[in-house]
Parts: structure tokens; C-alpha cells; sequence
């Protein structure tokens, strides 16, 4: 856990000094993961993080889309100062692997809080879970049917 906030932190530096919209869109895509995967170890409850997931990746589906349109010849360059950053904060990750870390083992809490996330699916409100699900399939369907009548490109001149 220590070690993927840690991660969060280092690609958040790293987004600081990207100039190309594409690595941009790279470290966002890494942060995005890196946060569901906190969100479901938290929530211990994987179904919050995917959905978080699958919305965070249909706008980056969407940014990607239109910063390839826009910069699609624009020259792509490392940096030799972000290399270095990298690496030493990649060495950083390796003496924090060293550390023991009993003080954050949360096993035995894992059980206890998966009957407080279980009580989405009992009878009650297993109904309502079921038809949320049907009706984000319902606007997901309707959406795209809007999209594809125009069938336009993205920068059209009209």
C-alpha cells in the first residue's frame, strides 16, 4: 500500500514535467489504476474500483482521442532529468521493500469488513444494484447510437 501511494506520488511529479499530450495521458492512465487499486484495498470491495476504473478510462478514451488528432506529428523526447527522477525514486521503492511492514498487514480485518460490502447484493437491495447496472447499459447503448448518427470527424469544419 506504501509503496503504490508512493508510486501515485512519483507519477504525479513526473506528470509535471511531460510536455507530450500522449505521456500525459500515459501517467494520468498509470494513476488512474494505481487509485482504483487503492480504492478497491480500502473498500475491499472490488466493484466501487471498477467502476471507477471503467469511467476514468472511457474519458481517457475520449482525451486520447482528441490529443491524437490534435499533436499527431509532434515529436516525442525523453528527458534525461525525468530519467534520473525515475531512477532514483525507483531505488527509493527498493529500501522501502526493505522496511518490514507487519504494522500495515490488514488480513485479519478483510473478513470483517466483507459482510458490511455484502449487503449490496441481499435481497433487498440486490434488486435495486441489478437494475442500476441495466440502466447504465440502457444510457451506454442510447449514447452510442447519438455518436454514430453524425458520424462526423473530430475536427470538422462545419
Amino acid at each position: 500500500m506504501k509503496i503504490i501511494m508512493f508510486l501515485m506520488i512519483i507519477f504525479s511529479i513526473n506528470f509535471i514535467f511531460m510536455k507530450h499530450p500522449l505521456s500525459m495521458g500515459m501517467i494520468l492512465l498509470m494513476q488512474t489504476m494505481f487509485s482504483c487499486m487503492i480504492c478497491s484495498f480500502y473498500l475491499s470491495c472490488y466493484l466501487f474500483s471498477y467502476i471507477l476504473f471503467l469511467i476514468f478510462i472511457g474519458g481517457m478514451l475520449i482525451l486520447f482521442m482528441y490529443m491524437s488528432s490534435i499533436a499527431s506529428n509532434e515529436k516525442f523526447f525523453f528527458s534525461t532529468k525525468l530519467m534520473m527522477l525515475n531512477l532514483l525514486s525507483m531505488s527509493l521503492i527498493g529500501l522501502f521493500n526493505m522496511v518490514d511492514l507487519k504494522t500495515l498487514n490488514t488480513s485479519n480485518n478483510i473478513f470483517t469488513h466483507m459482510t458490511y460490502n455484502m449487503k449490496m447484493y441481499i435481497i433487498p437491495s440486490g434488486m435495486m444494484t441489478l437494475i442500476l447496472t441495466v440502466y447504465l447499459l440502457f444510457v451506454l447503448i442510447i449514447v452510442i447510437n447519438i455518436l454514430t448518427v453524425n458520424m462526423l470527424t473530430l475536427r470538422s469544419s462545419i
